[in-house]
């Protein structure tokens, strides 16, 4: 349970700051970046399978038609998550992409109950209104339909439900996921190649991060994929709100994007169910204590 929540939390941090590397590579067309950051994630998990020594449950997964097929899906909807929010970051919407982020622990807490039949307290239930208050007001704020947050949000919740419902170590997922979409990310890399659109002048540390893209895609998902198989799925959504924080403050402070009255009530919401639900979790874990 303990490293359930450490690894769901080192997750979390380093998504948060992930809109720094992808702005490093802004001058890279979205849809390369996302096609690199593909093959490059494969390669580093088949480097990772055999440092662990799990080639003979990837293979037996792969084998399994139902599982293989369960996180074959999986990769083209991660896939889909990472696209938009590349072209989001690198289109000048983090902000809104980071209320994706605060929309997907709603969606992953409803899942939570509607799915696995977890169960919310009156306190827990409370801090999901406070947040929900939060976000719908934030939503409203923005006077037109925020499809980049609602695509982010409904892509990551269902990943993590697949993650959840078919237990599975997280490296040997991750590998059956990009293996799916490899194919794809090599084919379009080709036409890039063929037609001249990519552009083999760029600086050496661009290529850098490029090749990079894979250790910063699989790390974060290995982490992610072990906690959230470790710890309650609605325990998963509410720690969720670490990455679009941190998020959220890297586009104000760093790169100026808009800060209004709207985000102002919406962190503020936010923040106030984070409190609430930790402190209930806190009070929670002390009684089961205290019976034992």
């Amino acid at each position: 349970m303990n490293k359930g929540v450490w690894t769901t939390i080192g997750a979390y941090v380093m998504w948060g700051v992930l809109p720094i590397y992808w702005k490093f590579l802004q001058e890279v067309p979205s849809g390369q970046i996302l096609a690199h950051r593909i093959v490059w994630s494969f390669l580093f998990i088949l480097l990772v399978l055999r440092w662990t020594n799990q080639w003979k449950e990837f293979g037996y997964a792969l084998r399994h038609p139902a599982t293989r097929n369960a996180f074959m899906l999986n990769g083209f909807i991660v896939s889909a998550n990472w696209f938009v929010y590349i072209w989001a970051v690198n289109h000048g919407y983090i902000i809104e992409a980071s209320l994706g982020y605060y929309i997907n622990p709603l969606v992953s807490m409803v899942l939570g109950v509607l799915v696995f039949r977890e169960s919310l307290n009156r306190v827990q239930w409370m801090a999901v209104g406070i947040a929900s208050i939060g976000v719908l007001v934030l939503t409203l704020g923005y006077g037109s339909f925020p499809w980049i947050s609602f695509v982010l949000a409904s892509t990551f919740g269902f990943y993590g439900m697949v993650k959840k419902r078919r237990p599975l170590a997280s490296t040997v997922s991750l590998g059956i996921e990009t293996l799916a979409v490899v194919p794809v990310a090599l084919i379009f890399l080709s036409n890039q190649v063929v037609t001249d659109q990519i552009a083999f002048d760029m600086s050496p540390m661009i290529w850098v991060a490029l090749l990079g893209t894979g250790v910063v895609t699989a790390l974060p998902l290995l982490l992610f994929g072990y906690g959230a198989q470790h710890i309650p799925f609605t325990l998963v959504g509410f720690l969720q709100f670490i990455a679009p924080t941190i998020s959220l403050i890297i586009g104000v402070v760093m790169y100026h994007e808009p800060f209004t009255a709207y985000h102002v009530f919406a962190f503020t919401c936010i923040w106030l169910a984070i409190f609430f639900f930790s402190w209930n979790s806190w009070v929670v874990a002390r009684k089961r204590r205290q019976l034992i």
